[in-house]
């Protein structure tokens, strides 16, 4: 009796702590200066800087391959130097490292992994930037959430750098699709609306042109739909700027991931 009453207490407690271990824990506002450095930080000049926004899916492609280098490539290609990155993984196991760092050492840049929530007690999934330019400052924000719906974790990052003497304040954010998607887009665009400019919100928002809090934010000049340069019928994805010229743009289709990379190149006007 005793030996199953102790069998029973064992899987109690296996039980027990796979589920509280399973149970997601939102990520923390965080702040700091400067981000993990490459070998050699790239020196920014008059002819502009890209920027990019890459929902990566986890580097899993239209084919269920995942390949982080597939993701590398596709941003390698462009000549990208600030990319927002979507849907990381981060440490799954112990020892490894998050796709943010992967990213990062592959392209040769600096990485910032910003976990939207915690699952098996480390940083699981969230948002990264990369960035061949050095980062001044950085904070992490987490969005609105959903009551009982631990999906919506999320959060944004803030990063200032400066860029030809000017200082450039880069937003990237991945939006909930839930009914809570409204009061994260409305969040955001409050932060990026009290940035000083120039600055430039990036990310999927899972928001279209018909959103209707898009639309009226879009109606003030002072907010360029970047991305509408490249493709005008653009989805989820957007790169938004104030105070910045916009030169040129592209995109690499979906095929490795099930979003499109996007990138803007952009330029100081000069009567800054």
């Amino acid at each position: 009796m005793k030996g199953i009453l102790g069998k029973t207490a064992l899987v109690a407690l296996v039980v027990y702590v796979f589920v509280d271990a399973n149970t997601r824990i939102p990520g923390r506002a965080l702040l700091g200066e400067g981000i993990n450095p490459p070998s050699q930080w790239k020196e920014s000049d008059s002819d502009g800087f890209v920027v990019a926004t890459y929902n990566i899916r986890r580097s899993k492609g239209e084919d269920g391959v995942r390949d982080i280098s597939r993701s590398a490539r596709v941003l390698q290609d462009a000549d990208i130097d600030i990319v927002g990155l979507n849907e990381l993984s981060g440490t799954l196991f112990y020892g490894l490292t998050d796709q943010a760092e992967q990213l990062g050492r592959l392209l040769e840049a600096g990485w910032l992994f910003a976990p939207a929530y915690q699952q098996f007690f480390q940083d699981h999934f969230g948002n990264g930037l990369i960035s061949r330019f050095s980062i001044d400052s950085w904070r992490i924000n987490p969005l609105l959430t959903s009551e009982g719906h631990d999906d919506s974790y999320r959060n944004m990052i803030i990063v200032s750098l400066m860029v030809s003497d000017t200082e450039v304040h880069i937003l990237n954010t991945h939006l909930d699709r839930s009914g809570v998607r409204n009061k994260q887009l409305h969040q955001v665009l409050e932060h990026f609306r009290a940035l000083p400019s120039p600055a430039v919100l990036i990310g999927d928002l899972n928001s279209r042109h018909d959103d209707e809090l898009l639309a009226e934010f879009l109606e003030d000049s002072r907010y360029v739909d970047a991305t509408h340069s490249i493709d005008d019928a653009h989805d989820v994805e957007w790169i938004i700027s104030k105070g910045l010229t916009v030169v040129s743009g592209g995109m690499e289709p979906v095929g490795v991931s099930d979003h499109p990379a996007y990138w803007v190149k952009f330029r100081i006007p000069t009567e800054r």
